[in-house]
Parts: C-alpha cells; sequence; structure tokens
C-alpha cells in the first residue's frame, strides 16, 4: 500500500527537480499565501483607499508614492526617495526627497497645495554668495556743534550747525562720534564731555543724543564751532586692528548656507564704522527659499580667522553699516562647512545631483551620486560638508540603512559604511562579488538589506553577504524567470515583494513574494499587472501598488484570488494505480489535477451543498456526480510518479492519493 499526504504546503524552489523536492515543496505555487502552512488565497488588490485623499493619481506615469500628512498622497513621475524630517518636535511635517533633478525639501504649506502633491518644494541646502563684500571705513565728518544738558539727565542733544544752521547728520544708533573742544556747563566737567561716544538715540534728523559720562543737576547750552562734532573718529588710534567681512545666505526657516569669499582687509578701530557693499540680493540657484543674508567679521586681523556675527538684513539689502565693537561680537560662524548635496550643477557635479535619499540613526542623512556617498550633518539636512563625502570604487546603484550601518549597492560589490558620526564614517569593502542590478529592487528588511544581484536575491547583515535564494533559484531561472534589472520591490508583514517586466509576451509583468525567514514557505509567484511603484506605510506595514493611474491596496479587498498550487513528483516503489483522492478544504469549491508520469490522468471540481459533495470534471468519464465526503476514485491506470495540483479561492487543509480507500480515510 502507497499513500501520500499533504498536510504542510509550501512554495517553489525551480533549482531541484520535482522528484527531488522536499514533500511540502510545489513545482508551481501562484496568488497562495503560505505563511499558516496551507493553501490560502492572496486577496485581490483593493481600490479603494482606507486613508484620505485621492485614489486616483494625476497620470499614469507615476512612480513614486508617498503618504503624507494624514492620507495626503504625494506623486512623482521619477523614482524618488522620500524621507521625514529628523528635528524632534517638528510641527511643520518637514520632508526631504531626492531624485528629481536635485534634492529638495518642504514643509505642510508647500506641500499641500492645489490638486498634486508635493505643490512645491525648495532646494536642499542653501547656496554661498559667489562675490565678496565690499568694505570701507568711513571718514569722518566733523560738524560745528550746539550742546545743550538737561537738569539731571546723563544725555546731551547735539545740533548739528553749520553757519548757525541745522543741518542733517545722517546718523545711526551705535554709531561714533567724537566730542571735541566744547567747554564745561553748569558743573559737567569739560573731561566729561569731550571723548568717544555711541549714539544713543536719533530724535530728529538734525539731532542725536550720547550718553555723558557724569551727570550734572544743571541746565545750560556750550556751543563750539571748528569741526567740534567728528563721526566716525578716532581719538585713540592706538587700538587700530584689521579685519575682513563675510556674509551667508538664510532660508525663510532659518538655515543658514557657507560664507562668502571674504572681503578685503580693512584698518578700523572700535570707534569707527564700517560701510559693507555689493551683497548679492540673488542667487543664481532654482527654487532656493532665501530671505535674509548675515554678516560676520573677523576678529583678529585676518580673513582666514574665525568669523563672528555682527548684523543680519533682508535678502533685498544689498548694503550694511558695523559699528560694532571688537567686544560685542557675537557667535562665530556656524555653517563655514554647510555645503548643500550635491545638485545639478554639472560643473561640481558630472554623475548629476545626489539620489538615494537615506534616513540614518542621530539625524543624519544620507545619499550618493556616482561613487561618491554623501552624509549630512546630524540634524541638519541642509548642509553636506564636503568632508563627510565617501569615494568607493565602483558606482554606486542603491543604498539603505540596515543594522550595524549603511549597505551601498554598486555595480561591482557592495559596501558597509558605519560610523557613530557622519565625521567618522567608514566604508568597509565586502569581497563578495555580488552586484546591485537594480536600485529599485533594494529593500530595508530590518535586520538586513535584500537587493537584485545577477545571481538572485542578497541579504546583506554586517559585513556578511550570502544569496537567499541560492538554494531555491539558479542564476540561470533567476535571469530568465524574474528579469532582476526591472524588479521594484518593497517589504510587507515581513516578506519582501517584488514585481517584474518581462518586456514583451503574454503575460508581460509578474511577481513574487520571498520571505527569508523561512525555508519552506520562502518563495511564491504573483500574477500581476505593471506595478510602476510600491509603498509601505510604516505605520501599519500596508503595502501599496502604482498600477496605472490608480493606488492599490495589496491585499486590501474582500474578494479571494483563485491560487494554483501543484505539488512535487512523488515516486511510488514501484508502478502502481492510485486508486483514491481526498480533499479536505476548509470551503469548496476545490478544482484538482491528478498527474501520472506528467500526464493529467484526472481533472475535476469538488463542489458542496450542505453535506452532500458534487463532482464535475473532464476525466475521466464520471459514473458518480455526487459523494458523500470529499474522497473521489481515481482512474484505473498504471504510474510510477504522482502529483497533484490545486486550483482555488478556498482554503484548503490537506491533500492525499492512495491505493486504499480505508487509508486515505484514516489520514
Amino acid at each position: 500500500m502507497a499513500t501520500f499526504n499533504l498536510k504542510l504546503f509550501g512554495g517553489i524552489a525551480p533549482r531541484v527537480s520535482a522528484r527531488l523536492l522536499a514533500d511540502a515543496l510545489a513545482q508551481t505555487a501562484t496568488d497562495v499565501n503560505l505563511e499558516s502552512g496551507n493553501l490560502k488565497p492572496f486577496k485581490t488588490d483593493s481600490v479603494t483607499n482606507p486613508k484620505s485623499g485621492v485614489t486616483t493619481l494625476s497620470n499614469s506615469n507615476r512612480k513614486t508614492i508617498f503618504e503624507y500628512n494624514s492620507g495626503n498622497w504625494l506623486q512623482f513621475d521619477e523614482d524618488v526617495d522620500v524621507q521625514r524630517g529628523p528635528l524632534p518636535g517638528d510641527n511643520n511635517d518637514t520632508i526631504y526627497w531626492s531624485g528629481q533633478a536635485f534634492p529638495k525639501m518642504g514643509r505642510n504649506t508647500d506641500v499641500i497645495g492645489g490638486s498634486v502633491y508635493p505643490n512645491a518644494g525648495f532646494r536642499l541646502g542653501i547656496p554661498a554668495p559667489t562675490a565678496a563684500p565690499t568694505v570701507a571705513a568711513v571718514t569722518p565728518n566733523t560738524f560745528d556743534g550746539l550742546l545743550t544738558t538737561t537738569n539731571g539727565s546723563a544725555t546731551v542733544t547735539i545740533t548739528t550747525q553749520s553757519s548757525g544752521a541745522a543741518t542733517a547728520h545722517s546718523l545711526n544708533v551705535n554709531q561714533t562720534v567724537v566730542l571735541k573742544s566744547f567747554s564745561a556747563t553748569n558743573g559737567i566737567s569739560t573731561g566729561a564731555i569731550n571723548g568717544t561716544y555711541r549714539v544713543k538715540t536719533v530724535p530728529t534728523t538734525t539731532t542725536f543724543t550720547v550718553e555723558l559720562s557724569e551727570t550734572a543737576n544743571a541746565s545750560g547750552n556750550s556751543s563750539v564751532a571748528g569741526n567740534g562734532v567728528e563721526v566716525g573718529g578716532n581719538s585713540e588710534a592706538d587700538l587700530d586692528y584689521e579685519t575682513s567681512y563675510v556674509y551667508t545666505f538664510v532660508s525663510a526657516y532659518g538655515e543658514e548656507g557657507p560664507p562668502s569669499p571674504a572681503s578685503t582687509v580693512i584698518t578700523t578701530d572700535d570707534n569707527m564704522t564700517v560701510n559693507i557693499s555689493g551683497l548679492e540680493t540673488s542667487t543664481a540657484k532654482s527654487n532656493t527659499n532665501l530671505s535674509k543674508k548675515r554678516i560676520y567679521r573677523s576678529n583678529t586681523g585676518s580673513n582666514t580667522t574665525d568669523f563672528q556675527f555682527v548684523g543680519e538684513v533682508t535678502l533685498a539689502t544689498a548694503t550694511f553699516t558695523d559699528s560694532s565693537k571688537n567686544s560685542e561680537l557675537a557667535e562665530i560662524i556656524p555653517s563655514t562647512f554647510h555645503i548643500a548635496p550635491p545638485d545639478d550643477d554639472t560643473s561640481l557635479y558630472p554623475e548629476g545631483p545626489m539620489k538615494g535619499l537615506t534616513t540614518l540613526p542621530n539625524g543624519v542623512f544620507g545619499g550618493f551620486t556616482g561613487k561618491r556617498v554623501c552624509f549630512s550633518e546630524p540634524f541638519l539636512p541642509h548642509a553636506w560638508p564636503v568632508s563627510y563625502r565617501i569615494a568607493l570604487d565602483e558606482e554606486v546603484v542603491g543604498m539603505a540603512a540596515g543594522a550595524n550601518g549603511v549597505v551601498v549597492g554598486t555595480k561591482g560589490t557592495p559596501y558597509l559604511i558605519a560610523g557613530a558620526d557622519p565625521s567618522a564614517m567608514q566604508a568597509v569593502r565586502i569581497e563578495a562579488g555580488q552586484a546591485c542590478l537594480n536600485k529599485r529592487s533594494m529593500v530595508d528588511m530590518g535586520p538586513y538589506v535584500i537587493y537584485a544581484s545577477p545571481d538572485g536575491l542578497v541579504a546583506v547583515t554586517g559585513a556578511t553577504v550570502s544569496v537567499v535564494t541560492e538554494q531555491l533559484i539558479t542564476p540561470e531561472q533567476w535571469q530568465d524567470l524574474y528579469y532582476p534589472n526591472t524588479i521594484v520591490a518593497s517589504m510587507w508583514e515581513g516578506r519582501y515583494v517584488g514585481f517584474f517586466d518581462r518586456g514583451s509576451g503574454s503575460p508581460r509583468y509578474g511577481g513574487f513574494v520571498f520571505d527569508p525567514r523561512e525555508q519552506t514557505n520562502a518563495f511564491v509567484n504573483l500574477d500581476s499587472d505593471e506595478v510602476q511603484g510600491l509603498y509601505t506605510d510604516p505605520d501599519d506595514n500596508q503595502l501599496y501598488k502604482i498600477i496605472s493611474n490608480q493606488i492599490k491596496k495589496f491585499q486590501g479587498g474582500g474578494s479571494n484570488l483563485t491560487y494554483n498550487w501543484k505539488s512535487k513528483e512523488f515516486v511510488t516503489p514501484k508502478t502502481m494505480s492510485m486508486a483514491f483522492l481526498a480533499v479536505r478544504a476548509e470551503s469548496y469549491p476545490v478544482t484538482v489535477k491528478v498527474y501520472g508520469d506528467g500526464s493529467i490522468i484526472y481533472n475535476a471540481t469538488i463542489a458542496t451543498s450542505g453535506s452532500i459533495f458534487s463532482v464535475t470534471g473532464t476525466t475521466p468519464s464520471f459514473n458518480a456526480t455526487s459523494i458523500t465526503e470529499p474522497i473521489v476514485r481515481l482512474p484505473a491506470s498504471m504510474h510510477n510518479t504522482y502529483s497533484i495540483e490545486i486550483e482555488s479561492s478556498n482554503v484548503v487543509h490537506e491533500v492525499a492519493i492512495g491505493d486504499n480507500l480505508d487509508e486515505l480515510r484514516s489520514v
């Protein structure tokens, strides 16, 4: 007696001969979910989106979607990598993306607008001004003066005069003036009047106030002729020093870029004013979000030393007047090395703009262009110092952040880049010889990263590389059946889901599900339309597909697909006839084909109505149309190998064939 009983159903392993497959493995497994070990149908895709927002895209050329801000879908014609902002407490829902001309960023007010999202986006990174500022020390202006003191006050008012008539002085608050040749008046000594002062207020165009070094309980006037008021003057020439200036652009969001070239060195002192001009009011870069400029001054008489903050002007303002003392200089410029990421400037980046935007721990972003991998400053996505760029030997195809670092797939061999800080990242070349064929095939699976290589799916864990489909599919089968250069993939419930394009034929498109955690049910095929892009929602792990101009939720429909599963070839000890077939399912109908030595010997559909089963089919000629249990008689024929094929949209728990009815009833 012989019985072949299947209670555990697994995936395919085309590499292995049908006769040598493990009992649970299959020759064919399409549209069947094997996660529980049963034959369970996959669901249809759902067009009804459980999130708010559109389900129909603006055109049928979209390759990327991203769910943003409570169900609003971003859509792109390009292969775009979108990342949420790394800043804690970001109430603006800032996002960043690469793959669309040049890297971009946007906030909710930029992104959500119009009918198609993103409505707008700004260039990621702040450009440096190209022109150095022009600087000149203010030549002292002199005036006759009328000095007025007010009883009990510590200020004086100077009325500038020319032949006794008031004249405009053009002074600003904090500008330096020197009072000299004024005589004592009503208790205020000459020493308390004459000296160097800062302008405190400017009540009118012809008056200004300064704070005296002593007060008096009297009021009076003291006039002087002959240049008694010197504007921008210096009473202590030995305090002269040399300095220079730079300036930066600042975005409307407060992001500051690298400085301009330094101005010429100028000699000045704490009592003089410097006029700064030639500040650029625009940039040649498109899609910038510039708002202001910040001006910085060196503090040691060199244009190569630290520059410290002295003031801020609007983007449209081309001039600035500096009257700050050295002791009043503020913070050192923080953005000296805050270079924008590689963009569309082909003179600097002949390999094109940065793409592959990736989120790393500690608020760091990564990306690549050509053979270079780039990293941002922690929590400063606009700043990508040149010193944080790592050159590799091979051209980069894709990258993803794994558990042990950044996995970089190249046209040669993979790399692992690791480090606690972007300034200390180290690249390790993994001598595995497994090129990454396709950026869109690279998926972060959590503990490891998977991508499509010429030999199959490759998993990178730390510095360990393995072809995880090696035992299932030969390299030739992988190339011939799954077209790895075209794979678009994502993660779904811990499984790798990929879709591919055969280029021609019918069916032209296909897909597969691979579970690297399993051996038995690791690989199944999917029937599919053209899938132009995928998105896995990190909040609920749901997978969304772009098919034509629609967003469809994978497995989101209410209907079951009809799956197909075909067992291995079971070899009998000798040529014999299998007389009976048993099919136990959760519900029916179930279509069953039995093969003997490779040919169909039985093809029927088992259905049920209550406790009575009906059997219809093409082979053999049926003498009975109903049975009381899901066990049917097979035609009498002698064979050495048998296999069973199941087609159904219902769950099947068990399938068995044997030469003894009682034995089949007991399995």
